[in-house]
This record gives structure tokens, sequence and C-alpha cells, in this order.
């Protein structure tokens, strides 16, 4: 189970919703750092609450 601040919400509100989402995009939405949305991402698929793939 994840607990999360409040303030997560603006990054985990598109995944919840299904959405395919960049994570320069989460950064500029949640106003914070690339490096902090990709730490919270691979905690994420590490505690497979989540999956990552590639657009290329």
């Amino acid at each position: 189970m994840f607990e999360f601040a409040p303030a997560a919400e603006a990054v985990l509100r598109p995944l919840v919703d299904g959405r395919t989402v960049g994570l320069a995009t989460l950064a500029d939405t949640a106003g914070l750092a690339i490096e902090d949305i990709v730490g919270l991402v691979q905690e994420l698929v590490a505690g497979r609450a989540a999956t990552a793939g590639s657009l290329l």
C-alpha cells in the first residue's frame, strides 16, 4: 500500500485516469523537478502500482 501527500495528486491524477503522460509533462503540471517525478514513477513501477513504456 502506498501513502501520498495531497500535493502528489497533480502527478497521480493523470495516471489514475489511465492517460499516457510524459514525465516532463507531469513535472510541469506538478511544478516539480523531473528528477522527483522519475523517482516517484520508479517507486510506482517497482511496487507494481504502475507500468512504464515508450512512445518511440
